[in-house]
């Protein structure tokens, strides 16, 4: 026996339950599998940039950040070995987008349950533990799965690929990415960081690694590393998340980092590859459409992948809501601006990891520079938008070749 809802959704996610909320109370009849039996601290994905935060409210699903946890940062500090402490400012980010604030750091598990939560509220079924999930493409596709109690097979007018940078859907259905690794990049949640600013983030370069503080309020904070992959074993094994605390204790921090050092490990550190995965095709095929990372990501260093995930699931609910045409070419809209934005995003993020995720006296003279660069002419700094604004609100110059070669060339 097998059922023929109007959609299924593989991956619970952000990008995934999103589409659950939306397309549910659009009423149509979904079903969400989740690889998961509950969910847990993954640790990547807790950063909302404010144009991901006024694409989560067009889905309405933003109360499910806020009341997950959310917690709005006001201020970017930047201490780094190459700024003199003299030259450190705060940048205010409550500016950018008109009505939304500042950007979101929240606990990505308990936003994930609550949203999942709203889904099932306005009709969806939600399949936690489904494991072995296999995707057949076609006019009417394919899902079979295992659940505690047995097999399932669901042939639904079509299937939402939403399982992230794992790419299950899209590599089952023949989309192929291409794919290229920078640096490698780790995380851990802490508690007790009362000595930090509540409402600022921090990131910066020293010696071999690059770091940043995303704090969520009450003394919690998520950190990050990021470091060259000749070190990738370096935070794991016995010992690593003691080696990875030890890494914040740098001359550029304030109090050489003494109140990131004796914070609390309060979840696991996990460290990844940094891969940035365009799509060499449409992410997309017959009954079969792909969003948030499953789709194609930017490095993560540029932190705008759930914001793209939100883009990515209103845009295709969208769709989905408004046509009863569920072709391959229905969706070609979403295709055509995704492949821009993922462009886009693709290469401001290169710019940001060459100029931030590199080491050594060269690459701390190329930061010197930038920065007076950067303090003689603003229109410099647009690649910095992309942390803020939309990938198509940012002005077209800042993604030439010839801004990247005036960024980085020999003299400012």
């Amino acid at each position: 026996m097998f059922e023929q809802p109007d959609v299924v959704i593989v991956g619970g996610g952000i990008a995934g339950a999103s589409a659950a909320c939306k397309l549910a109370a659009g009423g149509l009849s979904v079903v969400l599998l989740e690889k998961q039996d509950a969910y847990k601290d993954l640790v990547r994905g807790e950063w909302l940039a404010p144009w991901g935060i006024r694409e989560a409210g067009r889905l309405g699903v933003d109360e499910c950040f806020w009341n997950g946890g959310g917690w709005e940062i006001r201020e970017w500090m930047t201490w780094d070995e190459a700024v003199t402490e003299d030259e450190v400012e705060a940048v205010d980010m409550t500016g950018f987008i008109p009505g939304i604030g500042g950007p979101m750091s929240f606990p990505h598990h308990a936003v994930c349950e609550l949203m999942s939560e709203q889904a099932v509220r306005s009709g969806a079924r939600l399949e936690m533990a489904a494991s072995k999930i296999d995707v057949t493409p076609g006019p009417r596709p394919v899902v079979s799965y295992r659940t505690p109690d047995g097999p399932r097979e669901l042939r639904p007018r079509i299937v939402l690929g939403a399982t992230g940078r794992g790419c299950t859907v899209g590599r089952q259905v023949g989309i192929t990415m291409r794919n290229s690794m920078h640096h490698w990049g780790g995380g851990m949640m802490v508690e007790g960081l009362d000595a930090w600013p509540p409402d600022v983030q921090a990131m910066g370069t020293e010696g071999d690694r690059m770091f940043m503080v995303f704090p969520q309020g009450y003394g919690r904070a998520r950190l990050y590393l990021n470091f060259p992959t000749v070190n990738k074993h370096r935070y794991r094994g016995p010992g690593g998340v003691s080696r990875f605390l030890a890494a914040f204790e740098l001359e550029c921090l304030p109090d050489r980092g003494k109140a990131v050092t004796e914070a609390i490990p309060a979840g696991p550190l996990s460290v990844w590859p940094s891969v940035s995965s365009v799509p060499e095709g449409p992410p997309m095929t017959e009954g079969v459409v792909l969003i948030g990372d499953e789709a194609g990501n930017a490095d993560t260093v540029l932190g705008t992948g759930l914001s793209c995930a939100l883009r990515d699931s209103r845009t295709v609910c969208d769709i989905l809501l408004g046509s009863a045409d569920w072709s391959p070419s229905a969706f070609t809209p979403y295709a055509e601006e995704r492949a821009f934005r993922i462009e886009r995003l693709d290469f401001g993020a290169s710019i940001i990891s060459r100029l931030h995720v590199e080491f050594g006296p060269a690459a701390v003279e190329r930061r010197r520079r930038v920065r007076k660069l950067m303090a003689k002419n603003f229109a410099a700094q647009v690649t910095g938008l992309l942390n803020m604004v939309a990938p198509e609100e940012v002005p077209e110059f800042g993604f030439s070749e010839f801004f990247a070669e005036r960024l980085f060339r020999e003299t400012a």
